[in-house]
């Protein structure tokens, strides 16, 4: 009797157990996780007859998002249009930030008083962004010199205010004067501007002699 019992409870538990022909519960489909990154298209400026300054600035490929804000970076992120020019004559730049755009012309280089040499240059918006900051990257360079930097300290009444902070509201203009420290009575033979905080070797370049 009791090895009847015994075989019945083993019996039972084998049965609870499910056997060898249970299936395992199935598992959870895994989620797939969306990928974050927006698809973007590679920009490669071509550089050709630039600077060396400008070169290294926006040289290799640029990688902007296949979007209006990514076409808006593309636009704005450009070098000096032409890379070069002759006093009187215009050259484009852009900034750091999107929307900033100058058409930028010196007009005239005179030395002031003793010690300064002022660039008078004409601003032209073409962006559809305020410029609201200093106009501190320019230099000159004098024959026989390396470049002289803008002397941020200086003013002048031909400054017209960009010896400070310089607002231009977009599609508007700016006529002023850059000032530099003179050297003896040497004339510059060369002027360098770029848009708030691109460095100087990356701007414009304007031969002046």
């Amino acid at each position: 009797m009791r090895k009847l019992l015994s075989a019945i409870v083993l019996a039972t538990a084998f049965a609870g157990c499910g056997g060898s022909d249970s299936q395992p519960p199935e598992a959870a489909t895994p989620v797939p996780v969306a990928e974050a990154e927006e698809q973007g298209n590679e920009h490669e400026l071509d550089l050709s007859g630039y600077s060396a300054g400008v070169q290294e600035y926006y040289g290799g490929a640029h990688t902007h998002a296949d979007t209006e804000l990514g076409s808006a970076e593309a636009e704005y992120h450009q070098p000096p249009k032409p890379a070069e020019a002759k006093l009187g004559e215009p050259i484009e730049l852009t900034g750091t930030e999107i929307g900033v755009r100058f058409k930028v012309t010196p007009t005239k280089v005179e030395p002031v008083g003793d010690d300064l040499m002022a660039v008078h240059i004409k601003l032209e918006g073409t962006g559809v962004t305020q410029y609201n900051r200093p106009m501190e990257m320019a230099s000159i360079t004098y024959p026989g010199e390396k470049p002289t930097p803008l002397d941020t300290e200086a003013k002048a009444k031909c400054s017209n205010g960009l010896d400070d902070i310089v607002f231009i509201e977009p599609n508007r203009s700016r006529r002023g004067c850059l000032l530099f420290p003179r050297s003896g009575d040497k004339m510059p033979e060369r002027f360098q501007l770029a848009l708030e905080v691109v460095p100087t070797i990356a701007g414009g370049i304007w031969n002046l002699e």
